[in-house]
C-alpha cells in the first residue's frame, strides 16, 4: 500500500487501474494450465473519465483479489473509436481453425467484442490469442456480425455442450431485445431467437446466460442477466436477471419475474467467468451511470466489485412463500488476514455496551459477521428496536466520517447510511440511505427468528450479504480526503435490547 494521500479512495482488494478510467468487466475466464484469473475491461488510459478510444485493460490473478496489471489487450483501430464491451471463450477443440497444436488446449483464447467505429456503428467481431490472453490478433474477414446499427453489442459467449455449439447473447439495446446466435465455428453466427422480458429502463446492456448449481441437488438452472441503465427502478445502472430453461435455442423463464442481482447503488455490468473449473463465479463493476464519473479520485476512477461464487436456492419471501433466488457469496481467499479482530458468542449487548475495534495502523480494510435473533416474536409499530455497525474515519480537524449499517427489528430491515458530508463531493443522484425487508434465515428451537449478516469494508467500498447471500447490495462512499475506515462498532439503540447475537465478528484485515 502506498502513501494515504496517492491511495485516497483506491480500495486495496476490489480491482482497480494502475491509472485512468474503468468500466465494464470484459472476457473474464480462468487459466486452468497456470491456475489464474483473467479479467478484461472497458478502459480509457488517457483520462479519468469515460472517452474515446476505448481499450481492453488486462489484470491477472492468483487468488481474485492481489492483481497484476498487463498492457492493453485490444485496441481501436482510429481515436473515434472502441472496443466496447464483449467476452472470451477458450477454444478447447480449435472449431475457429485458429491455433495448432503447439498451443495449450486449456489456452487456446478467443474474445468476441463489439467495435463502435467512426460513424457510430456497432458491429460485433473476434481476435485470438496466441500467447494465452496477452496480445491478440484480429480476425482479417471481420465484422462476424454486422447488422447496419448504432445499438447492437456487449456479446457474451459460451459453449453449449447440449446442442454442440457456440452460443452469443447479445443485446439490440434500444430495441429491448436480448438476441441469441448460434456457430459451430466463431466465425459464422445464425440468429435463433429474441427474448425480452423485465424493467426496460432507457436501454438493454451487457447481458448474460450461465448455468448455476442448485444447493443441495444434482440440478441446475440457467440464468439470464441483464443491466439496465439509465432508468432502474433504484436509480441510474442496475442488473436484473431471471431464471429458467435453455435448449440451445431459446431461453424460457419459469415465471415473469424480474429478480434484482444486487440492491445497491454501485453494481453494473455483471460478467461471470468463462472456463471455471466448477460452479458459476462472476463480478460487476462497482458504480454507476449516474455519478460514475463525477466521484472524488486521484489518477484512476472506479472499481470491481469482489469475485462471488453463485448458486440457487429457494428462500423465504414471505411466510407462504419460497421463490428460487440467486444466492451471492464473496470470494475471500487465505491471502486476506486479520490484524486484529473481536469474536464472541452468545453476546447480550445493552445501549451502554459497545463492541469497539480501533485499528491502530490502519489498512482501511475490515469485515464483520453477525448471527442474531430476536428475542420477542411481536413490537409495537411505534418502537425503536434497532442496532448499527458503524464504519468510521480516524479524527480530522475535530471531525469523523461515519458509514452506518443496521437492522429493525420492527419491521425486519435492513438498512445502510452513506452520507458524508464530503467538501468535494456532492451529488444529488449519490443516494444515501437505502434499506431491504428481509424474511428470516431460518428459526431456532422456541421458533424466534434468525438473520445473518456479513460485511466487507474496503476503503471507499461495502458489499453487504444478508441471511447468507440471499441478497446483496453493493456502494461505494466518499470519506474526506486524508479520511479512510479506521475502526468498527457493534451499538444496539435502546435500553432493554431484543437481540442475542449467536456470533460477532469484527476483523481489521490486511492482503
Amino acid at each position: 500500500m502506498g502513501n494515504e494521500e496517492s491511495e485516497y479512495n483506491r480500495p486495496l482488494i476490489h480491482y482497480t487501474p494502475e491509472y485512468g478510467w474503468l468500466n465494464d468487466p470484459n472476457g473474464l475466464f480462468f487459466d486452468k494450465k497456470e491456475k489464474l484469473w483473467h479479467i478484461y475491461f472497458q478502459y480509457n488510459p488517457n483520462g479519468s473519465v469515460w472517452g474515446l478510444p476505448l481499450y481492453w485493460g488486462h489484470a491477472t490473478s492468483k487468488d481474485l483479489v492481489n492483481w497484476k496489471h498487463h498492457d492493453l489487450a485490444i485496441s481501436p483501430e482510429k481515436d473515434d473509436e472502441g472496443i466496447f464491451s464483449g467476452s472470451i471463450v477458450i477454444d478447447h477443440i480449435n472449431t475457429s481453425g485458429f491455433f495448432d497444436d503447439s498451443i495449450d488446449p486449456d489456452q487456446r483464447v478467443v474474445a468476441i467484442y463489439t467495435n463502435h467505429d467512426s460513424n457510430e456503428k456497432q458491429t460485433q467481431e473476434i481476435a485470438y490469442s496466441l500467447d494465452a490472453g496477452y496480445t491478440f490478433t484480429k480476425y482479417k474477414a471481420n465484422p462476424v456480425i454486422d447488422l447496419n446499427l448504432t445499438q447492437f453489442r456487449d456479446p457474451k459467449v459460451f459453449w453449449h455442450k447440449q446442442s454442440n455449439q457456440w452460443i452469443m447473447i447479445v443485446v439490440k439495446s434500444q430495441d429491448f431485445k436480448i438476441q441469441i446466435y448460434g456457430s459451430t465455428n466463431l466465425k459464422d453466427w445464425k440468429f435463433h431467437s429474441n427474448f425480452s422480458s423485465g424493467f426496460y429502463g432507457f436501454q438493454y446492456e451487457c447481458p448474460g446466460l450461465f448455468e448455476v448449481p442448485i444447493e443441495n441437488s444434482t440440478k441446475s438452472k440457467w440464468v439470464m442477466v441483464l443491466a439496465i441503465n439509465p432508468g432502474s427502478p433504484i436509480g441510474g445502472s442496475f442488473n436484473q436477471y431471471f431464471i429458467g430453461d435453455f435448449d440451445g435455442y431459446n431461453f424460457a423463464p419459469d415465471d415473469t419475474q424480474s429478480r434484482i442481482m444486487d440492491i445497491g447503488k454501485d453494481f453494473y455490468a455483471f460478467q461471470n467467468f468463462s472456463d471455471v473449473e466448477e460452479g458459476a463465479i462472476g463480478l460487476a463493476w462497482a458504480s454507476n451511470w449516474q455519478y460514475g464519473n463525477l466521484v472524488p479520485t486521484t489518477e484512476r476512477r472506479s472499481s470491481m466489485s469482489l469475485a462471488r461464487r453463485y448458486t440457487l436456492k429457494e428462500i423465504n419471501i414471505n411466510p407462504e412463500t419460497k421463490i428460487l433466488s440467486l444466492i451471492q457469496r464473496p470470494i475471500i481467499p487465505d491471502s486476506i488476514t486479520a490484524v486484529n479482530s473481536i469474536v464472541k458468542t452468545s453476546f447480550h449487548p445493552t445501549i451502554n455496551n459497545i463492541l469497539s475495534l480501533v485499528a491502530q495502523d490502519s489498512t482501511g480494510l475490515f469485515d464483520f459477521k453477525l448471527r442474531f435473533k430476536i428475542k420477542e416474536k411481536r413490537f409495537s409499530n411505534q418502537e425503536k428496536i434497532t442496532f448499527d455497525i458503524l464504519v468510521q474515519s480516524q479524527v480530522q480537524d475535530n471531525e469523523i466520517d461515519t458509514v452506518k449499517v443496521g437492522f429493525d427489528a420492527v419491521i425486519s430491515s435492513y438498512y445502510f447510511n452513506r452520507a458524508i458530508k464530503n467538501k468535494n463531493f456532492e451529488n444529488e443522484f449519490f443516494t444515501d440511505k437505502l434499506s431491504t425487508y428481509m424474511e428470516p434465515l431460518s428459526y431456532d428451537d422456541n421458533n424466534l427468528p434468525v438473520f445473518e449478516l456479513y460485511g466487507i469494508v474496503d476503503r471507499n467500498i461495502i458489499e453487504l450479504y444478508f441471511n447468507d447471500g440471499a441478497v446483496a447490495m453493493t456502494n461505494t462512499f466518499f470519506m474526506n480526503e486524508g479520511r479512510y475506515p479506521h475502526s468498527i462498532k457493534l451499538v444496539v439503540n435502546n435500553e432493554d435490547s431484543k437481540f442475542e447475537f449467536e456470533q460477532v465478528s469484527l476483523r481489521h484485515l490486511t492482503n
